[in-house]
């Protein structure tokens, strides 16, 4: 492996022959062209490697030039995969097994080499926050974290205003930490995932802070209620005694 690299630095170094991708930073689902460029004179015949050197168990195509172009798929030869005539790969609607290493072989003047290591970049999708704690309190800690899997840098931003001073990132910055939560730490907050293809903001998250006061003792309706009750009876019973003893005072 070692061996190769060398071989194919040095081979670039006094030949000058290059690939480059189109577009730079390819997308997957999208096309790229991995061209080349530097050959001297005319091209006879050129190869692609799915590897790192020219291994025939690796090869993706080979085209023949002369007399007529003529295209021979290889062992890792996929129908997405198009030769140009000078010497370029196209591979449409890029997937994320089309990552990796690459070779190209072309004979021309002389026969010479490269190598060019494919990235596939995925769009960000739209990131979301999430809290620590759904009901912060005063003088509590409280986490935001924004969730996304393709990003490749996270920012924080405070809706209207700057944010707080003495808040804590996280060394990737997907979390950001309130040690202590004051009134002026209320408001919306937002993220902003991205890499080098794409950009995207969260929703906003509202911040704010809560109270828990404890409620007021509830009152013992059954025992009022009980009361009456009992209040009434004796109301009865003593106001039929006291008739029962006026009557008999009363009868001759």
């Amino acid at each position: 492996y070692s061996l190769s690299v060398l071989l194919c630095i040095w081979i670039h170094l006094t030949c000058g022959i290059n690939i480059e991708s189109i577009p730079l930073y390819p997308v997957y689902n999208k096309q790229v062209t991995l061209n080349v460029t530097g050959i001297t004179g005319s091209i006879r015949s050129f190869s692609w490697y799915k590897d790192l050197s020219v291994n025939s168990s690796m090869a993706i195509l080979t085209y023949s030039l002369n007399p007529t172009p003529t295209h021979t798929p290889g062992p890792q030869y996929f129908s997405r995969a198009q030769g140009l005539l000078n010497g370029s790969l196209v591979i449409s609607t890029l997937s994320t097994s089309d990552q990796g290493n690459y070779m190209v072989q072309v004979e021309a003047s002389s026969k010479v080499f490269d190598t060019f290591f494919l990235h596939v970049y995925m769009m960000v999708s739209k990131p979301t926050i999430s809290a620590s704690i759904a009901k912060p309190e005063e003088g509590g800690t409280l986490t935001l974290s924004c969730s996304e899997s393709y990003q490749e840098k996270i920012l924080w931003s405070r809706v209207g205003g700057n944010l707080p001073s003495g808040i804590i990132f996280t060394s990737t910055n997907t979390s950001v930490t309130f040690s202590r939560l004051k009134p002026s730490d209320t408001g919306q907050y937002q993220c902003v995932a991205e890499n080098r293809v794409s950009r995207i903001t969260s929703d906003s998250y509202t911040v704010n802070l809560y109270c828990f006061c404890q409620d007021p003792p509830a009152q013992n309706n059954g025992g009022i209620i009980a009361g009456i009750i009992c209040g009434t009876i004796a109301g009865i019973v003593l106001t039929g005694c006291a008739t029962f003893l006026l009557y008999k005072r009363l009868k001759p």
